[in-house]
């Protein structure tokens, strides 16, 4: 394999909306259901990909021979949310082990950080955890903040 087709297919990257349609075949086929009506309530439908392919802060792990997709991380940034100036809300990972959904959520959690962002939140369901999450969880104190939400502090404040 040559530098230039390593490079086409880094293992980390931002998603763009001209993936759209791998993402959500990739989703669908995870979803395993002949019922079509499941997507119109799922936050991988294709409406929501149109708003946070656009966005910059979803992201995608590929394998690095292939190029084939192996999981990807929904988030946005939005602004003033609980005296917090930003924050990142996660709204959907997915992948094919939990060691790419801790690799994502980590990373979402780690460049929040970096980029002076003050919380990570995420929708949470104690009775679904897995080891992805869990891991993430633990090493990054996260915390619940309601039923169903946790945070993820990336400042001091």
């Amino acid at each position: 394999m040559s530098e230039q087709e390593i490079t086409q297919f880094p293992e980390l990257q931002i998603l763009s909306i001209s993936e759209r349609d791998e993402v959500l075949q990739f989703s669908r086929a995870r979803a395993g259901t002949a019922d079509p009506f499941v997507e119109w309530t799922a936050p991988w439908r294709a409406e929501s990909l149109d708003h946070y392919l656009k966005l910059g802060w979803s992201m995608s792990r590929r394998d690095p021979q292939t190029g084939r997709l192996l999981g990807y991380i929904l988030a946005q940034p939005f602004l003033f949310f609980r005296k917090q100036t930003q924050t990142v809300w996660i709204e959907h990972v997915e992948a094919e082990s939990t060691a790419v959904v801790a690799e994502l959520l980590d990373t979402v959690v780690r460049i929040a950080r970096e980029k002076h962002m003050q919380r990570v939140l995420m929708s949470f369901d104690p009775a679904k955890i897995d080891l992805g999450r869990g891991e993430v969880i633990r090493n990054r104190n996260g915390r619940m903040i309601e039923d169903d939400i946790i945070e993820f502090a990336t400042t001091k404040g």
